[in-house]
């Protein structure tokens, strides 16, 4: 898991976003008020924006953020996290704890748990 985590607020520039999302190489940022997740943004979204001509620096995160974000609890037990993350396609779920954003788990994050945990993995040569 991802800790602390990158986020951005809901008055963040489409531009400034850009910038974060760069410099830290994530694909992807959740948007928080008072470190409650209220939305997620991406780099497609970026995109999107870019190929709509938005002016990526008058576009806020409020805008255009995905609402009703998938996440998991933090006492979450792994398999249900592995198949939230397949089911729905996300490529990062945000880790809520009492509605508090604590942490994002990646698909990168899941397989080298799997690969640290599961003894055939370990074993092969």
């Amino acid at each position: 898991m991802i800790r602390p985590v990158v986020c951005t607020s809901p008055d963040t520039s489409a531009h400034d976003i850009l910038e974060k999302l760069n410099s830290c190489q994530y694909s992807g940022i959740p948007v928080v008020e008072d470190n409650i997740l209220i939305g997620m943004v991406s780099e497609r979204d970026i995109l999107e924006l870019f190929i709509q001509g938005k002016n990526l620096k008058c576009t806020f995160a409020r805008d255009f953020m995905i609402q009703n974000v998938i996440t998991a609890e933090q006492d979450s037990l792994i398999l249900p996290v592995i198949k939230t993350v397949i089911d729905n396609q996300i490529l990062r779920l945000p880790i809520t704890h009492q509605g508090k954003l604590v942490g994002i788990v990646t698909r990168h994050d899941l397989l080298k748990y799997i690969l640290d945990t599961t003894p055939e993995f370990a074993l092969i040569s």
